[in-house]
């Protein structure tokens, strides 16, 4: 999947979206919501919220009430963007582990995790809902440095800034990220090759 890049009226126009967007205009709000919303709701969905899309509201919401607080470029505002996204996905981690904990403390059976997708045959080919399915089977740190780097187009540095960790955390976090998911790839094809072998 290549890294989002921000399209050219976005760059060439953003001071005046920006300005625009201060004062409510409602077009220049559509702008900057369809160039990141569905960046910010992959980034999301990659935490398995089940919510995402309510989240996602939750993110331009704040970033509403926010915008005259930010200063910089098109690319500072989409970094500032992640940075909100990023603090309510931690949130909506956290309750999820709260509410886990509580059904064990309780004797409740804790809720099924979705089954994994791990249709794809190859990573450069994997479309967002496979990749997402495929990260279930890394940790929350791998699976959140990953996204960022793959769907976001972040640097190790960016990402280290936007995630709170240094950038040698990040870069073996993305290194065993693509190690686990490789291998994950490598023993799908390898069964798919067997079971059409006479």
């Amino acid at each position: 999947m290549p890294p989002a890049r921000a399209p050219a009226h976005i760059v060439s126009r953003f001071p005046a979206l920006l300005d625009a967007a201060r004062r409510g205009d409602e077009r220049a709000w559509d702008h900057l919501y369809n160039w990141l919303a569905p960046q910010i709701l992959g980034f999301l969905r990659s935490a398995r919220i089940t919510d995402a899309e309510d989240v996602l509201g939750e993110v331009f919401l704040e970033v509403a009430k926010r915008v005259d607080d930010f200063e910089g470029d098109h690319r500072g505002f989409r970094a500032w963007v992640f940075t909100i996204a990023r603090a309510r996905r931690v949130d909506e981690i956290r309750r999820r582990v709260r509410r886990r904990e509580e059904r064990f403390d309780t004797g409740e059976q804790a809720a099924v995790p979705a089954p994994i997708d791990v249709e794809a045959e190859a990573l450069a080919s994997v479309e967002l809902d496979e990749m997402l399915g495929l990260l279930e089977l890394l940790t929350d740190d791998q699976a959140e440095v990953f996204v960022l780097r793959a769907l976001g187009g972040w640097t190790s540095r960016e990402i280290a800034e936007i995630t709170d960790r240094t950038t040698g955390s990040v870069e073996q976090l993305q290194h065993r990220a693509t190690q686990s998911l490789r291998a994950i790839l490598t023993r799908k094809e390898t069964a798919a090759y067997s079971d059409h072998m006479p």
